[in-house]
């Protein structure tokens, strides 16, 4: 096998994604989607030109019985041996970074040395490309080992995943016809798997509120306890996703909690932080700001008290305490000074040369420390996990359960939908009235008013 398998003109496809502002991730997504379908025609022996409806229904069952984790894994392992990859640990597989090892040369130019270099066999196209599929086949198939166990299960993909899948194929579909290419059948002909309808369940605002409260209560380490604390309280504050929320840097935040962001669909809207939420962030800060330089010893760090609040703030502390030194507790309360501390470094330049430009960092492991060092999705989804089951909460909770909740307290509370879809990000408002219906206060409500036989 020469090359991994894609679809004919897959690769322009991307490009066009590319070309078109869609965001890296969506890019990825696709790029997954499809080349699930490409291995599925290349262990079966057809071509794409001759994909027939009998195709597509037997790849909703192959999808159903995980039957493209063994077949990406035949074809991995292959593909690797073929180009000289490297596995990261043992049987562990590669997380990111699947090229060829002589080829790492990211965005930059290659030297006079790297152009005379012969290519191994399957080297990706373009830097772009490269990115693309490393990043997809960093993470699909077991490779000799289980990383995922949600991906391992026996049963394969449910329905949802599946037509994720299929409305990728069909969006391929459509550009082809875009391009006047010729397509083996129209994208209406690929019909989708009917899925469970699932009421979404969202546990009480009690329940929310000490899981927020829960890192305090079982991280041992201080630090840490912090930063999850914050991390929890903004994400509830703000409805925030939990991919926008480790996003954030440093340099978006401001005393007045009013923050931009970059959504789903590059999408940029602003979302609103508590007086709550603020105090937590700005005591986060007060641990974020000593860990600004990895060369340097805690009392050289930016945190510290400095002349920009002593000039500013020091007569009136002094006078409120009726000391001659600052109260460090009277200054701190209400003032949120490590925000404002940000917000003068913003504007100086300083916060530039910090070793990541992030809001939320690892305080330990193999990232912390490193240049844009910054807190994973994973990480913070395994943590809430952990706190759920301690706290013995049994709806299911995730990052994501705390935007629905977020949306459903604050409609059970009168907010207007409009609003709510303007918060949350919904290009539709029919998306957002999905949180609001499902508050089943709602419901209950309506059957003890109403209900003919009380």
């Amino acid at each position: 096998m020469n090359e991994f398998p894609k679809l004919n003109d897959q690769d322009d496809f991307l490009l066009s994604l590319q070309n078109n502002n869609y965001s890296l991730q969506t890019i990825y997504n696709y790029a997954r989607d499809l080349c699930i379908f490409a291995t599925f025609l290349y262990f079966r022996n057809v071509k794409f030109k001759n994909i027939t409806k009998k195709d597509i229904d037997v790849f909703k069952g192959y999808l159903v019985a995980g039957q493209h984790l063994k077949d990406l894994d035949k074809f991995r392992v292959k593909y690797a041996r073929n180009v000289g990859m490297v596995r990261v640990k043992g049987d562990e597989a590669p997380r990111g970074d699947l090229r060829p090892v002589e080829y790492i040369g990211g965005m930059n130019r290659p030297s006079e040395e790297e152009k005379n270099v012969v290519k191994p066999e399957g080297r990706f196209e373009s830097d772009f490309l490269s990115n693309v599929y490393a990043k997809v086949y960093g993470s699909l198939g077991m490779y000799q080992g289980s990383v995922n166990p949600v991906s391992r299960k026996k049963d394969g993909l449910d329905p949802r995943s599946i037509n994720r899948m299929l409305s990728s194929l069909r969006s391929f579909l459509k550009f082809r016809i875009s391009y006047d290419l010729d397509i083996p059948l129209p994208p209406d002909a690929i019909n989708l798997m009917k899925a469970d309808k699932k009421v979404k369940k969202v546990a009480s605002l009690e329940e929310l509120t000490k899981l927020i409260e829960a890192p305090m209560v079982f991280e041992k380490d201080e630090k840490v306890a912090i930063r999850n604390r914050c991390m929890l309280e903004m994400l509830f504050a703000t409805g925030m996703r939990i991919s926008e929320l480790v996003g954030l840097n440093l340099e978006q935040l401001n005393v007045e909690g009013k923050i931009y962001i970059i959504g789903k669909g590059k999408k940029e809207r602003s979302v609103y932080m508590t007086p709550r939420s603020l105090d937590w962030l700005n005591k986060y800060l007060g641990v974020r700001l000593k860990h600004a330089f990895s060369d340097r010893d805690e009392r050289d760090q930016p945190g510290e008290i400095d002349e920009f609040f002593v000039e500013n703030n020091e007569e009136k502390v002094r006078e409120t305490s009726g000391s001659s030194e600052l109260n460090l507790e009277i200054f701190d309360k209400g003032n949120r000074k490590y925000i404002k501390l940000v917000e003068s470094y913003r504007q100086s330049g300083m916060l530039e040369k910090f070793d990541s430009p992030a809001l939320f960092i690892p305080f330990a492991g193999i990232r912390s420390g490193k240049p844009n060092a910054r807190i994973s999705t994973n990480y913070f989804q395994e943590r809430i996990v952990v706190y759920r089951k301690k706290l013995g909460i049994q709806i299911p909770t995730s990052a994501h359960s705390l935007r629905h909740g977020f949306a459903t307290y604050m409609a059970e509370d009168g907010a207007s939908p409009v609003a709510l879809q303007m918060l949350l990000g919904h290009e539709s408002l029919n998306t957002t009235t999905k949180y609001v219906h499902a508050s089943e206060k709602f419901a209950e409500e309506t059957v003890k008013k109403n209900h003919p036989l009380k």
